[in-house]
Formats: structure tokens, C-alpha cells, sequence
């Protein structure tokens, strides 16, 4: 088998999309509406819908929904609890409205929030808590997050931003908490070029959000109530966002046959563990995390994929966000140990996952990890 370039991801729009999307970004180019028009409001629409919430607001990034949830919850001078291993833009977010950063472990099996560190991470600071659904995986401890939450009386805001289409017993992940965000870059399940949304049943959230996300606009867009930012969905990215919802399930599907074709076969191999969906739960396989043995050298096997073989490969955000150089500089903390975090990531890949993967790349792709594996362990 010749050497072939097996891309880690790739957005995917089908031919008989483009042609169709095409001729609506016409229409917005021709029009000359190319913010606040009916593309927006659609696709806001759109999510909400399929999401199971009241209200959906669209945002040039997850960062600038974080940024306005946690206004709204007025996080200032208070701590938030977050996954360490998160996208740097969930601890910056708080950071950029005067919070304070605590970072929560994780269990080394699943790679998500452990609930028990965040109980150790609660301080009389604590105002909220985010929690992340890693990789598409809905945090298997969901539900005793949420009742921790509601014992301390903390907001919970739902890091989503792997995860739209992932569910727990049918319920849409983001639907959990107060709040959830989703991100749609380049990716992600599904993508707008660049972008995010916040969405929420609290209809006085969605009203401040839409408010904040345009300079703090009231009725008509010239009178300003409140300080605000610019941070709206152009309306070409939310042309991408409608055209990629609609396709969403067929993609969560298609994720879903990878994956299984990976658990089956990666469960011979000794040297690798790989993150279980517990029944009852939905991964969208926003990515595929594989955990490497002690035994083996991480640098090398992934070098030996990619330059070998073509394989690329991918991290489960690693360093973790409390190892990263600007939260030793902020001094960002834990009240508990982050052993895990920094024992198991330090170990983790995530194999090629996208739609666009052929049944053939999927064996290939198993042929050249079994490969390095047994050569390397």
C-alpha cells in the first residue's frame, strides 16, 4: 500500500451545496445586506431548533458568546471553574471579564471534568462553573455536575463547542445548563468559516446577548443602551452555518461508522486505550482521542504516521490550560492536584475523524497505527 496523505480533519460541503449556497451568497453580495439580515436570523432559528432551547444568538467566535454569558452572569472579581483541558479561549474568556481562573481535573478514562475535583475547586469566590464536552463526548458526570451546581448555587454554562449533535438520552448537548456555546471554525462537525453561538431558554440573556454582540444596541440598532462589543455573524458565514446544520446528522452518522470501525479494531491492540461513549449517550466524534501506552514515545509515533505514512494526527489540548505560559503568568490555580490532566494528555492523540474519510482511508489509516504501534512498543 503506497504512502497517501490522510488529512486529521477537513470541512465538507457536497458539490450539489456549494452550487446551491453559491447563489445565496449572490443574492447577499447583490443586496449589499451583509450583517443583521435574514441569513442570521435563519440560521439563529435554525440552532435553536435543533438544540431544544428557547433562543440561539449568533457570534463571530465562541470566545465573544463566553465573553457575553459571563457578562451577563457578572463574573467580575469572582472565580469560574473550568476543565484544564479546554481550548484556551474558555479560561480567557474569563479572565477578559475580570474573573479569576480555577482549573478542575480530569478522569484519565473519559478526559472530561471530574466531578469530585470540582467540588474540591468551589471557594465562597465561586460564582459559576464551565464545563467541557471534550472531543464530542458529553461529559458522562453531567448530571452530578449540574446537581453541584445547583447545591452551591452556581451557574452552569455548557462548553459545547465539540459537541453540537451530541446528546444524553436524546437530549442536545448545550441544553443542559444555563447556557451553552458552540463554535463552528474551520474543524469543527459543522462550520461557518469562522463563528460561534450562545444559546439558552433564559430569554433575558438572549436580549442582553443580542444587545452586547452590537455595540449595545436597543430597538433599531442606532439607540445604545449598554456598553457592547462588535462581535456579529456576517451574514455569508451564516449562508455556510444553514447549509452545514442540514447536513449535520448525516455527518454525525457517518462520524459515528468511523468511530466504530476505530473501537473495533483498536481494541486489539494492547498498547492503546480508547474514550468509551457510555449508553445512553451520543458522541458527534468531533474527534477521535487515543490513549498511548506509557511504554510509547509519543513524538515518535506521531512522527512516524505523518512523515511515514501520511497520517496526521492531533492533541486532546495538550499542554493542559494550567501549563500553558500565560496562566503561569496570570497565576490561574487549582485548590486540588491536576495529576491526571497532566499525566494521561501527555499521552493522547486523536486519529484522522472527518466525513471525508472513505472506508478505505479508515483502514489505512488502522493498518499504519497497528503498524507503529507493535514496532514501537
Amino acid at each position: 500500500m503506497t504512502k497517501q496523505l490522510i488529512r486529521s480533519s477537513k470541512p465538507i460541503f457536497p458539490k450539489e451545496d456549494i452550487n446551491q449556497l453559491l447563489l445565496d451568497v449572490r443574492e447577499v453580495l447583490e443586496e449589499g445586506q451583509f450583517r443583521n439580515g435574514k441569513n442570521v436570523s435563519t440560521f439563529e432559528k435554525m440552532v435553536a431548533q435543533y438544540v431544544g432551547v428557547g433562543d440561539a444568538v449568533a457570534f463571530d467566535s465562541d470566545s465573544s458568546a463566553y465573553e457575553t454569558v459571563l457578562r451577563y452572569f457578572g463574573v467580575d472579581g469572582g472565580e469560574v471553574v473550568v476543565c484544564t483541558n479546554s481550548f484556551v479561549s474558555v479560561p480567557n474568556s474569563v479572565v477578559c471579564v475580570g474573573g479569576k481562573v480555577v482549573f478542575a481535573d480530569i478522569q484519565e478514562d473519559t478526559l472530561s471534568m471530574d466531578p469530585e475535583s470540582l467540588r474540591q475547586n468551589i471557594s465562597p469566590k465561586t460564582r459559576g462553573v464551565i464545563v467541557t464536552h471534550i472531543a464530542g463526548f458529553p461529559n458522562p458526570d453531567l448530571k452530578k455536575i449540574m446537581a453541584i451546581c445547583k447545591e452551591h448555587g452556581l451557574f452552569l454554562v455548557e462548553d459545547a463547542t465539540h459537541a453540537i449533535g451530541a446528546t444524553v438520552n436524546g437530549q442536545k448537548a448545550g441544553s443542559f445548563g444555563d447556557a451553552g456555546v458552540f463554535a463552528f471554525t474551520p474543524t469543527k462537525v459543522m462550520t461557518t468559516g469562522e463563528g460561534g453561538m450562545l444559546v439558552s431558554n433564559n430569554a433575558d440573556l438572549s436580549e442582553f446577548a443580542k444587545r452586547f454582540s452590537f455595540y449595545g444596541s436597543g430597538v433599531g440598532k442606532t439607540n445604545f443602551v449598554d456598553l457592547g462589543r462588535h462581535m456579529v455573524l456576517p451574514e455569508i458565514s451564516a449562508i455556510l452555518g444553514i447549509y452545514q446544520l442540514k447536513r449535520l446528522e448525516e455527518f454525525i452518522t457517518r462520524r459515528n461508522e468511523i468511530a466504530k470501525s476505530y473501537d473495533e479494531a483498536l481494541e486489539k491492540i494492547d498498547v492503546v486505550q480508547t474514550v468509551k461513549c457510555p449508553a445512553g449517550y451520543r458522541s458527534n466524534y468531533y474527534k477521535y482521542p487515543l490513549i498511548l501506552d506509557a511504554k510509547l514515545d509519543k513524538v515518535e509515533f506521531t512522527r512516524m504516521l505523518f512523515q511515514d505514512f501520511g497520517v496526521e494526527t492531533g492533541n486532546i489540548f495538550y499542554p493542559p490550560c494550567h501549563l500553558q505560559a500565560v496562566y503561569k503568568k496570570i497565576g490561574a490555580f487549582s485548590y486540588g492536584s491536576l495529576s491526571a490532566a497532566e499525566n494521561v494528555l501527555s499521552r493522547t492523540i486523536t486519529l484522522p475523524m472527518h466525513v471525508g474519510l472513505t472506508d478505505a482511508d479508515v483502514d489505512y489509516v488502522l493498518d499504519k497505527v497497528g503498524f507503529v504501534a507493535n514496532k514501537l512498543s
